[in-house]
């Protein structure tokens, strides 16, 4: 981790003076002609400084995606969306599937390893400088903070929760760091968010969001430490905390599924933190690194309709679901459902939106003759023009609809039920897919179990290793991921789909992958860290 103690200035100032939750210029504060050095301006800047050192969390918390994809085999900088897409190439739900035959000095993950420690380094350098400045306003000054420790803590979950006893990073760290106990990191990051929460306004109603912007806030730091609790089966106390965000009466579920995908949702009530994208002519030239490439793929196959301004149908921003993710949402949701059609797509449905599979050529690499609609680009929502095209729809990071379902299943394992059922919970995410009611609160029923609706509802949002790992379905479910590789050839006799499959020779979970590697550079030079098991 000695990597964190050797920024340069021009990091500093590349990552830490930026226009609040828009542009990524880097020259938007011209440090030398201020007179100061990039680690003074923390206590000497004024109310708008202080804007921008928390904007350049945000910003890097999101990152630039296309960048990372050029760079996603482990030695490139990470980004949200860049981690978002491991997770979920290495469950069930990307036809992408993931080797599971890596050593720890070849982790694709090492990258996301860096990416939270990274922010864990400009949150720090925040919370041990701004306290210190006599400049900005007491009131701003406590928000940024605040803001700041509810970041690093958010990092720092996802860093226990895949690393397990990874070095905590509550000060700006030096390289040496032991392993920390995954108990006494969890009890730090709910601290930290409490006290976050605590400081942070709430916003004002349920369309209030807009007027904060992307940034925390005291509701969004509550639901992020019910999730660290849930995670540690502390269910009494993860009823209790995510019950208050519900209990708040500031949010809501969108009516229609499919507005998820959409610009329109952008601040909308379901929404509980998100990064914010500006589509004017005054950020977006700016934003170009930051905003997600409507489509972008290697050796992708490009299809356009009117629906879509452009697909690619396999990797990265691209990559498709597996056939048993589609006869999944089949099963479970109906293909009539609302949300089954705002998630994933047949070829039929694909047709449709698109121009005819016969104009294509065949065979399509990492792909099993099914496509995803969550979160492709929708015509409306491209800005820019080519070659620089983007989606302008903001990234969500956290939806109330995980928050009811994280409530049902604290309720469903033992916690005491607030201002709603845990019953309600549950079905109140059901009735916006078109489904009825559950009978009843239980995990595993395939038809209305907890766990089955979470995969219908969280597609492509990241939870899904977490919760098989956590749940200890991991090794069933991630059997045959990586297995083998596919090609899509088009249509058969009789309207059949053709896909065929090469094994691999390896794939399939390994036990050691409930925790993650430490990289091996920083093991060979840290002698207080210590190696995962297994690996």
């Amino acid at each position: 981790m000695k990597k964190f103690a050797t920024y340069t200035l021009a990091t500093l100032m590349a990552f830490g003076m930026l226009p609040l939750m828009t542009s990524c210029s880097e020259d938007s504060l011209d440090i030398e002609q201020k007179g100061v050095t990039p680690l003074s301006i923390y206590e000497t800047g004024n109310d708008a400084d202080l804007m921008s050192f928390i904007s350049g969390i945000y910003t890097r918390f999101h990152g630039d995606y296309s960048s990372s994809s050029a760079n996603f085999g482990g030695d490139g900088s990470s980004c949200y969306n860049m981690f978002i897409y491991h997770l979920t190439r290495m469950s069930d739900e990307d036809s992408d599937g993931y080797a599971y035959n890596e050593s720890a000095d070849g982790m694709l993950t090492e990258s996301d390893y860096s990416f939270f420690y990274t922010i864990c380094y400009w949150s720090n350098m925040i919370i041990d400088r701004v306290p210190n400045n006599t400049v900005a306003s007491t009131e701003l000054k406590n928000r940024v903070v605040a803001e700041a420790r509810g970041m690093r803590a958010i990092a720092m979950m996802y860093l226990v929760q895949l690393w397990g006893d990874a070095p905590l990073a509550d000060h700006v760290m030096n390289g040496t760091e032991g392993n920390t106990p995954a108990a006494e990191s969890w009890a730090w990051i709910e601290k930290e968010l409490d006290e976050a929460a605590a400081a942070l306004p709430s916003k004002s109603g349920v369309d209030g969001q807009k007027a904060i912007g992307g940034r925390l806030t005291r509701e969004a730091c509550l639901a992020y430490k019910g999730k660290a609790q849930l995670w540690q089966g502390n269910y009494s106390a993860a009823a209790q905390t995510l019950g208050q965000v519900i209990g708040s009466g500031l949010y809501a579920l969108e009516e229609n599924f499919d507005n998820l995908n959409l610009s329109a949702s952008d601040f909308g009530p379901e929404n509980i933190f998100e990064f914010n994208f500006d589509d004017s002519d005054e950020f977006l030239g700016g934003q170009e690194g930051s905003l997600d490439i409507y489509g972008f793929g290697s050796n992708s196959v490009m299809c356009y309709g009117v629906t879509f301004p452009l697909l690619y149908m396999n990797w990265a921003n691209g990559s498709n679901p597996t056939q048993e993710l589609y006869n999944f949402y089949v099963a479970h949701d109906g293909v009539e459902s609302p949300r089954m059609n705002g998630c994933v797509m047949s070829k039929e449905t694909f047709n449709a939106v698109t121009m005819s599979m016969n104009a294509m050529s065949f065979p399509i690499a990492i792909n099993q003759g099914y496509f995803r609609m969550r979160n492709i680009c929708r015509a409306e929502d491209k800005v820019g023009t080519f070659p620089q095209e983007f989606n302008k729809k903001n990234l969500v990071y956290l939806r109330y609809a995980e928050v009811l379902l994280d409530y049902a299943e604290a309720v469903c394992n033992g916690g005491s039920a607030g201002s709603i059922s845990g019953l309600e919970a549950l079905n109140m995410v059901r009735r916006r897919a078109g489904l009825q009611d559950a009978a009843s609160l239980d995990m595993n029923n395939a038809t209305y179990g907890i766990k089955a609706e979470r995969r219908a509802e969280l597609y492509r949002e990241g939870v899904r290793y977490i919760d098989c790992v956590r749940w200890g379905d991991a090794k069933t479910a991630f059997a045959n991921t990586g297995t083998a590789t596919y090609q899509f050839g088009g249509e058969g006799e009789a309207g059949n789909y053709i896909f065929t499959s090469t094994p691999t020779g390896f794939g399939g979970w390994k036990d050691r992958y409930a925790h993650f590697p430490f990289p091996a550079s920083d093991v060979s030079n840290n002698p207080n860290l210590n190696q995962n098991t297994g690996w």
